[in-house]
């Protein structure tokens, strides 16, 4: 797999999970936290890298909400856009994104060290007051 593959803004990216026309789609986002509305920008022939609109987006519902009023309105109309084609499109997610799994992630700390504990020198082994009235 290439970095290409990896990338978010790619074409060739993996984990697109539903298609808005040809200029909207949403993905998985890399890190596993949640999902993301991303347009193509516009480029000569129509290829451009895609950004993200929304981003970390949790629940179904809430991306549905935010999907068709985040898109311009002359792309809607043009393609027909209803809120029914946008919950159609979603309709295959589960009601929420899986919570992420932090298994694979390992903090290095440098580990305590060890406290020696010193004898006590000869200024402190003894009173400094003298216990004689």
């Amino acid at each position: 797999m290439s970095l290409i593959d990896t990338c978010e803004w790619s074409d060739d990216y993996k984990a697109v999970v539903a298609t808005l026309g040809p200029l909207y789609r949403v993905i998985a986002d890399r890190k596993g936290f949640g999902w993301s509305l991303q347009k193509r920008r516009a480029r000569g022939g129509g290829h451009g890298r895609w950004f993200s609109v929304a981003s970390i987006v949790r629940s179904r519902e809430g991306l549905s909400k935010v999907a068709r009023p985040l898109m311009h309105s002359g792309y809607v109309r043009d393609h027909c856009i209803t809120q029914q084609t946008v919950d159609d499109a979603l309709a295959h997610l589960p009601e929420r994104f899986p919570e992420p799994i932090f298994d694979h992630q390992v903090v290095h700390t440098r580990p305590t060290p060890e406290r020696r504990v010193l004898p006590p020198s000869y200024k402190t082994a003894h009173d400094i007051f003298d216990p004689r009235p």
